[in-house]
């Protein structure tokens, strides 16, 4: 093969150096073209021969994958169309019973406000009473303090009238009584 290239190649070159010199017609090198051609030809059968099992193989792998890929839409095309069937099926599902949902809703609502509104009221209630339960506390508190001091004050001046007006055995006696009396309003 290599013989033919380079034959056609020193034919070339020969043909060339006559039409050079003058100004001849130029005439097409069919010879030249058609070693060319048979050369160009058995190289790529040559060619073709020795990489026929790598081709195949290529051919077979790229075959293959695109087989591969095929399968592979083919499935996610499936899926897609149950999930787009069971997403249409939830949504008209959904739209059906929008309006009871909602009417379910406002009812809950009511529901939750009454419940709402009875705690308030109770919790209202047992507020004022607290309040007044303490209030009442607070006045009897009051009372017993105020009691106190009415007697503390009370003794005092009882205290003074008696010394002012009355002899030392007046006054032990009245004070030996006082104390009797306090002990049976205090027991």
């Amino acid at each position: 093969m290599m013989w033919f290239l380079i034959s056609s190649l020193a034919w070339a070159q020969e043909h060339g150096a006559e039409h050079a010199g003058g100004h001849e017609a130029v005439e097409i090198p069919w010879n030249s073209i058609f070693v060319q051609s048979f050369n160009f030809i058995f190289l790529l059968l040559i060619l073709g021969w020795l990489m026929r099992k790598s081709v195949k193989a290529h051919f077979a792998e790229r075959a293959q994958s695109y087989k591969e890929m095929v399968d592979r839409a083919e499935n996610a095309k499936l899926e897609a169309e149950k999930t787009n069937k069971a997403v249409k099926e939830r949504l008209a599902k959904l739209e059906s019973s929008a309006e009871q949902t909602v009417a379910q809703a406002r009812g809950e609502a009511n529901e939750l406000k009454s419940r709402l509104m009875t705690e308030a009221k109770s919790l209202a209630q047992k507020l004022e009473q607290e309040a007044q339960r303490a209030t009442a506390v607070e006045l009897e508190k009051a009372k017993a303090e105020l009691r106190r001091e009415l007697l503390t004050k009370a003794l005092g001046a009882s205290e003074e009238k008696l010394k002012k007006g009355l002899g030392a055995s007046e006054q032990k006696k009245l004070q030996t009584e006082f104390a009797e009396k306090i002990e049976v309003v205090s027991g």
